[in-house]
């Protein structure tokens, strides 16, 4: 029977413990996609909500504006800025346009909030931000979320 001496226990040690953490940060990315759809979900029901208040009709859920959304956030949260125009220069008019919507886009950016609450809060205080909202010839919205500083964006189409 072989034996481990001291050294090969704690090679055993490290190599057991990458395992585990490569697999707990495999898991994190599914958990932190399914954490930002349920936050994603909370903003588009307070949208819906103010959207009522003020008359219109609700957005419905799309997944190529919530695909766009999400890369977006994802991307400033990567690189840390906060613009409406993306690192390759293209505007939220036209990247919202190249998944199918054409002349009534509009684009709602915010980060450092924590929760839907707070970050439609902000929004619905900010006047530029209300007016998308209550944007009645919107009809689809897709929103993305990156827990890394809390990065907000919500696309609209119509």
């Amino acid at each position: 029977m072989a034996t481990l001496g001291r050294h090969s226990l704690g090679i055993l040690g490290a190599a057991l413990a990458v395992l585990l953490f490569c697999g707990a940060t495999a898991a994190a990315p599914a958990a932190d996609a399914a954490a930002g759809r349920s936050l994603a979900s909370d903003v588009i029901a307070r949208t819906n909500a103010a959207r009522q208040a003020a008359g219109c009709a609700p957005v419905k859920a799309d997944e190529r504006l919530r695909s766009v959304a999400q890369a977006h956030a994802s991307d400033m949260a990567r690189y840390r800025y906060l613009e409406h125009e993306d690192r390759g220069g293209r505007t939220a008019d036209e990247r919202i346009t190249a998944t199918g919507y054409r002349n009534v886009t509009g684009e709602n950016l915010a980060n450092g909030y924590d929760s839907p609450a707070e970050v439609m809060n902000v929004w619905m205080h900010s006047p530029g931000h209300r007016d998308n909202i209550e944007d009645c010839t919107f009809t689809h919205i897709g929103v993305g979320y990156a827990s890394n500083g809390s990065y907000w964006v919500q696309d609209f189409g119509g």
